[in-house]
């Protein structure tokens, strides 16, 4: 790997994160408190203690995303980086046996969920004059589908249009849009992967086998490289959908024949 990115001096900055209350995105509110930044963190149950401002959210609510933005922007100050993180993975299972209900529910919190903080973001640092950035955490699944995570593949593949779209319609206005793949790491939906039935998910046993070699990204370690990326301009990526470099080499396990064996949510 490239090794870890330099820990950020976020004093007096303001950062929001969705999907705050667990896994990857509380470790980036944990990270970001402990680098000095007034952090506000939402999720569908309000995070726990130990950052600046949390809230319960739903991120598919338009209204309800505007007004978090609002709230955060009058009590810690101008936000100067929003970080949609939140999103679900479950049911994992072939197309066919998802419900209506399933794919409104990851279709709203994977990408309307998105466009929700993207928009809340962009219109909040245009009223200031510009800049700042939103970072979309995307997946590696995003370049190449598996078989029982369709749904979730389209939805990251939809991020990163999204993303690039907004990099392109905010750039006179200095807001940058990065879609980040962070790598494999072990949150919660790694273990609805690894748990799977080989017939909702024919890729359960080789996440398995990635667990058991702990071959993950730490939470810390991502965070820090998406503080980075928005902090640090040496850090800009070389593209708008990117993903970070791992901290150790990648295994590569055996896969079904075209898979790309060491992709992940």
């Amino acid at each position: 790997g490239a090794g870890r990115a330099p820990a950020q001096d976020l004093d007096d900055r303001c950062v929001v994160v969705t999907g705050a209350s667990r896994g990857l995105g509380a470790a980036i509110a944990v990270r970001a408190t402990e680098l000095g930044a007034r952090v506000a963190g939402c999720a569908r149950t309000s995070p726990g203690d130990g950052i600046a401002m949390a809230a319960a959210v739903d991120v598919a609510d338009h209204e309800a995303v505007d007004e978090f933005a609002a709230a955060v922007a009058d009590q810690l100050g101008p936000i100067e980086l929003w970080v949609n993180n939140a999103a679900v993975i479950d049911p994992v299972a072939p197309l066919r046996d998802l419900t209506p209900d399933d794919v409104e529910r990851m279709v709203g919190i994977n990408i309307v969920g998105v466009w929700n903080g993207t928009a809340a973001f962009v219109r909040h640092r245009r009223r200031l004059g510009g800049g700042g950035t939103v970072i979309n955490v995307s997946s590696g699944v995003a370049l190449r589908a598996s078989a029982g995570t369709g749904l979730y593949s389209a939805s990251k593949a939809a991020v990163d249009r999204l993303t690039e779209a907004t990099a392109l319609e905010e750039a006179d206005r200095g807001i940058a849009a990065w879609a980040i793949q962070p790598g494999i790491v072990d949150t919660a939906m790694q273990t609805s992967l690894r748990t799977a039935s080989p017939h909702a998910f024919p890729r359960a046993t080789e996440f398995r086998e990635l667990h058991e070699r702990d071959a993950f990204n730490t939470g810390s370690y991502v965070a820090d490289w998406l503080l980075a990326i928005a902090f640090d301009p040496a850090f800009r990526p070389p593209s708008v959908a990117w993903r970070i470099p791992d901290a150790r080499p990648r295994p590569l396990l055996p896969g079904p024949p075209g898979a790309d064996r060491a992709t992940s949510p």
